[in-house]
């Protein structure tokens, strides 16, 4: 059975609701017949992460810090993989695109496949991810913020070997939080170290 088409609303819907809210991902594998088309079990591995960092079900958090031990709890969504396209047709949510602009990727392989975002948090893997911040280090992966781009560049990209914690990614060390991680900022989420106002993370 097709999942029904979710209205997006990502400013205000944490903790809205005793069921969870479900949003449906969309994963858009860029590849060039190399490692970064990964398999549908390291996909399906990253939403399994999403969902146990979202739902606070991960077996760390004992690791917690103490200060935000009494903050820390379900947010209350859950990631599954679409079940129906943008036309109705049903689908596994994964789909495999044939692009050298997988290599230093950046906005610009969103407009080789992309679904609506008002039903879909859409998810891209590359190989490599262009570095446009000046800093050192390479880029694992990046988010569009609410209320920023457009709308046919809402999502996140994230770099392959950190897409779960198999497969291509098992050697990262990362465990899919990059994911986790950026799907935070489509949410809103900023940095808790001072990038928005007085250190708020919204």
């Amino acid at each position: 059975m097709c999942v029904k088409d979710w209205e997006l609303n990502k400013n205000a819907f944490f903790g809205s609701s005793v069921n969870p809210i479900i949003i449906p991902v969309v994963v858009h594998v860029i590849h060039f017949g190399g490692p970064e088309n990964i398999s549908k079990a390291q996909i399906l591995d990253q939403i399994r992460i999403l969902n146990e960092d979202f739902r606070r079900l991960n077996a760390d958090t004992i690791n917690t810090p103490a200060a935000f031990q009494g903050a820390a709890g379900d947010a209350n969504v859950e990631f599954r993989m679409a079940q129906k396209d943008p036309n109705g047709n049903c689908t596994d949510g994964i789909l495999r695109i044939y692009s050298p602009l997988t290599f230093n990727a950046r906005n610009n392989v969103k407009a080789l496949s992309y679904w609506p975002r008002n039903n879909y948090l859409n998810m891209w893997v590359v190989s490599s991810i262009e570095n446009t911040g000046g800093l050192q280090g390479d880029v694992i992966g990046f988010a569009q913020f609410p209320g920023t781009g457009t709308a046919a560049t809402d999502g996140v990209v994230i770099k392959h070997d950190f897409m779960g914690g198999i497969g291509t990614a098992a050697g990262s060390g990362n465990n899919g939080r990059t994911a986790t991680h950026e799907v935070g900022h489509w949410l809103n989420l900023r940095h808790i170290w001072g990038d928005a106002t007085c250190g708020n993370d919204f």
